[in-house]
């Protein structure tokens, strides 16, 4: 598909829904309707090009913002092409060179603010090393076996408040993981799980959450529909969990979605052939919309696991990934690893997006739904931006 293709269809879609909803107001107002019975996608300005940026998340290469790496991240972020960034190791040098990063990051003028990401678990996980001028943290499987959650809780406020110093939102974490199988190679052998006990993940991941958010943190449930009996890693492959879930491993996310505990959940890259024999739950609409929002009642917002990673990419290609996420309900698209990243990959996906509308494969409600649990989500961000000093 030429370039020139690419903008025509993009500009023909948005035209096309600017005009839908223009003749909806006209028709609503010949009709003298009262102002509450108007459609509030048709009163809505945002246009929908703009709705599916606020849907992606990604990996960037750069240091600072002036780098060359960053020109192009930095154009599409002003654009609204994407709606959040998440961290690692090579974008951070130094605890001080990084809080420069995210704050001048933070001043780019931007209609919503960005959502900055790092996963910051502890133990194996981490991302803000003591290397670089940062405190590190023990891993789940320490605090779940050694520390009260009142302790746990006294552990995660420092490290919090070191995630909101660094001028970052979001934590993707807690693993709120069951440890059925203590030789799970993605889970059990990294620690990273809090318990076999379902009831002590639950106290300890709530813990977690009560501390990011006292702090101005937002947190992600990891990985739904839970990720501790496998037997294979999903960085590397497919992880089937058809024969070993348990269910066990839904009680700390129905927990913490019961006790209105959740920020987001992320959808991990597990087969369940019981539920869906074609997707993975982070690209299945029986996982997400049917089970997880439908049964469990979660309302909130679902981002994906890497989808560059090896269980989803190796197995199908990015324009099926695409729409197959926004259908099966996850309002967050993560494409996490910026050195095999196209740079232009918030676009592909926008076109992705905006072709499948125009052709009848993803319905515009789901675009819009998704916005508005984003920007719900992004409402309790605190405005304030990072210091560059302790």
């Amino acid at each position: 598909m030429n370039r020139y293709y690419k903008l025509s269809s993009l500009s023909k879609v948005i035209v096309h829904f600017t005009l839908l909803s223009l003749f909806t107001l006209v028709a609503n107002g010949q009709s003298q309707a009262p102002s509450d019975t108007l459609d509030p996608i048709a009163l809505d300005p945002i246009p929908l090009d703009q709705k599916v940026g606020q849907m992606i998340m990604v990996g960037i290469r750069g240091t600072h913002l002036n780098a060359d790496a960053m020109k192009l991240t930095r154009s599409l972020i002003l654009s609204g092409d994407i709606g959040g960034i998440i961290f690692f190791k090579h974008n951070i040098k130094n605890s001080r060179q990084f809080r420069i990063f995210v704050k001048s990051l933070k001043a780019l003028p931007v209609e919503q603010p960005l959502l900055l990401a790092v996963d910051e678990e502890g133990g194996l996980v981490r991302r803000l090393r003591k290397s670089q001028g940062f405190e590190e943290f023990p891993s789940a499987a320490h605090v779940g076996t050694k520390l009260s959650t009142d302790e746990s809780y006294d552990l995660y406020s420092r490290m919090a408040d070191q995630i909101h110093r660094a001028g970052l939102n979001v934590n993707l974490a807690p693993v709120v993981d069951v440890n059925i199988n203590r030789l799970s190679p993605a889970i059990g052998q990294l620690n990273r799980s809090f318990s076999r006990n379902p009831g002590d993940v639950f106290d300890h991941s709530e813990s977690f959450i009560r501390a990011h958010n006292d702090s101005d943190v937002l947190t992600t449930l990891k990985h739904y529909p839970g990720h501790g009996s496998s037997r294979e890693d999903s960085h590397n492959g497919i992880t089937d969990i058809t024969s070993t879930w348990r269910s066990s491993e839904q009680v700390p996310f129905q927990r913490l979605i019961d006790s209105a505990k959740v920020d987001m959940i992320m959808a991990g890259h597990l087969m369940d052939k019981g539920i869906d024999s074609k997707y993975p739950a982070s690209i299945s609409n029986s996982h997400i919309q049917v089970t997880l929002r439908d049964e469990m009642g979660y309302s909130g917002v679902v981002i994906t696991d890497d989808l560059q990673m090896g269980a989803i990419i190796k197995r199908f290609e990015l324009e099926e990934i695409v729409i197959a996420a926004i259908n099966a309900g996850c309002d967050i698209l993560q494409f996490s690893d910026p050195l095999d990243l196209d740079e232009n990959l918030s676009l592909r996906i926008k076109e992705i997006v905006l072709q499948a509308i125009e052709n009848g494969q993803v319905d515009p409600q789901r675009i819009h739904e998704s916005y508005a649990r984003v920007i719900d989500l992004k409402s309790r961000l605190s405005p304030s931006v990072n210091p560059i000093s302790e």
